[in-house]
Order: structure tokens, then sequence, then C-alpha cells
């Protein structure tokens, strides 16, 4: 239900890390590396142990995305702007048939699901 009252797939990070870095529930965060910049919401959560933050993939994240303090007030990254792709050599042998197509995105299934980041609290949030 949180999930969709924040109206995105936020930030899940833990109690720790967000009192170090300033951030309550709810607060609009950027989640950034040298790839590409995420603007979401934190959901901080006792669950999630420190040093950890998680993003959900969701491809409905296109609509409602604030500009970015980060890139200078550009528009912010989709859901997966800030992984790498890393291919694995044996999901390239055979046919074409292991190749899945997705927005933006066409090779072998991913395995780009871990990657360091950056958190930081937005200071003024323009949409």
């Amino acid at each position: 239900m949180k999930t969709l009252s924040r109206g995105c797939e936020p930030c899940w990070i833990s109690e720790q890390d967000a009192e170090e870095l300033g951030i309550k529930d709810n607060d609009w965060v950027e989640v950034y590396n040298d790839h590409g910049v995420y603007c979401t919401r934190a959901c901080v959560s006792s669950r999630i142990p420190p040093g950890v933050c998680i993003v959900y993939h969701v491809p409905e994240r296109t609509l409602g995305i604030p500009k970015s303090q980060v890139r200078g007030n550009k528009r912010a990254g989709g859901h997966n702007s800030f992984s790498r792709v890393h291919l694995k050599p044996n999901l390239l042998c055979g046919g074409y048939g292991q190749f899945s197509y997705h927005f933006n995105y066409w090779g072998p299934i991913a395995s780009n699901r871990e990657t360091h980041v950056t958190v930081k609290k937005m200071d003024k949030v323009v949409f």
C-alpha cells in the first residue's frame, strides 16, 4: 500500500543510513553513480541492513520524475539508469531464444542487479 501512496517505486534505505544522511521517510532522494541518476522517494525501514539500499526495477516509472539537481536540473533517468549491463558469455551461445527485448534494452537476460550508488536528499523538488 505504501508503494501506491508514494506514487512510484521507492528507494528502501536503512534507519541508520537515513539518519546519517538526514533523510526521513517519504523524502525525495536522488540515487546516482557514474552511469545515471534516479529520483524517487525514500522508504526508511529497519528491514534493510546498513550500507544497502534497494530499488526495485519497474517499467511504470516513466511519469512524474522530478528534475535532478545532480544533472543540473535536467530530467532524472528512469528506473534502470544507474545499472551497468554485464553480459554472461554462456547466454550468448545458441540461437536467439535467450535474447529478450525491453524498451531501451536489448540483449541477454540481465544480470545487472547490483551496483554502487550514492543516495542524497533532494533540497528542492522541481517537476
